[in-house]
């Protein structure tokens, strides 16, 4: 039994010890996402990030200093720090099994979304030297998502009656041929990067909150066990 729980206390460690570097990388993420979305959002409402950037920020703290208590009291065998640890990682568990709820809702709804409007008046038609920010966003988003114009790359010369830019076939400061642009429109582009995106954080989640699950139940053990040893006098 004691061994048992030697072990157990442990795998807690090094369990909440990767939960505090996970927590770490995903504030960072957030971090990214959201100095990544600031050129982005006036644009296209519909692709804003913001509130899942802050929402990863604020969960990677969260899961920092929630699993760096969990460290502590794994390690100082302390009953008190060890139940308060599974309390706010159960409330974690649920908040994260809600938003991956929520990602697969908005995912599945995406077609409701109207990127093709969006993006062809308040970016598309806006392109060329007298608008060089928006012009810059409409380059970025063609060479991130492989993507040219609103229907395709015949939209530059039939629109705007320009030469197809190298962002549409992946080339800095030239043109395009027709035949070698990327054919999908980015509209389109955009819709399945969103929807693909919130797939995969709503998996993303929900393999977090199962692994969460995991450490819930082992702190609860560990829990009982130093409760047991502290009323029959001896450590765990």
């Amino acid at each position: 039994m004691g061994c048992g729980m030697g072990v157990i206390k442990y795998l807690l460690f090094i369990f909440n010890f990767i939960f505090v570097l996970f927590g770490l990388a995903v504030l960072v993420l957030g971090v990214l996402a959201q100095l990544g979305n600031e050129g982005y959002s006036d644009y296209l409402p519909e692709f804003n990030i913001t509130a899942p950037a802050v929402t990863f920020i604020v969960i990677g703290c969260i899961i920092f200093v929630v699993a760096f208590l969990g460290c502590c009291g794994a390690i100082r065998e302390s009953h008190c720090m060890i139940i308060t640890f599974a309390c706010l990682l159960l409330a974690i568990l649920i908040a994260q099994v809600a938003i991956a709820i929520y990602a697969f809702v908005v995912a599945k709804n995406s077609g409701d979304f109207n990127f093709k409007d969006k993006y062809a008046i308040d970016l598309f038609r806006k392109y060329g030297k007298d608008y060089p920010h928006e012009t810059e966003v409409v380059d970025t988003i063609q060479d991130w998502l492989k993507c040219c114009g609103v229907d395709g790359p015949q939209d530059f010369p039939v629109i705007h009656h320009i030469a197809i830019p190298g962002s549409c076939c992946g080339k800095k400061e030239s043109t395009c041929d027709p035949l070698s642009a990327y054919q999908e429109g980015c509209p389109d582009a955009l819709k399945e990067f969103f929807r693909s995106s919130l797939t995969i954080l709503g998996g993303v989640a929900l393999g977090i909150a199962a692994a969460e699950l995991i450490g819930i139940i082992f702190a609860l053990c560990l829990a009982n066990s130093i409760k047991n040893a502290q009323r029959r006098g001896y450590s765990v």
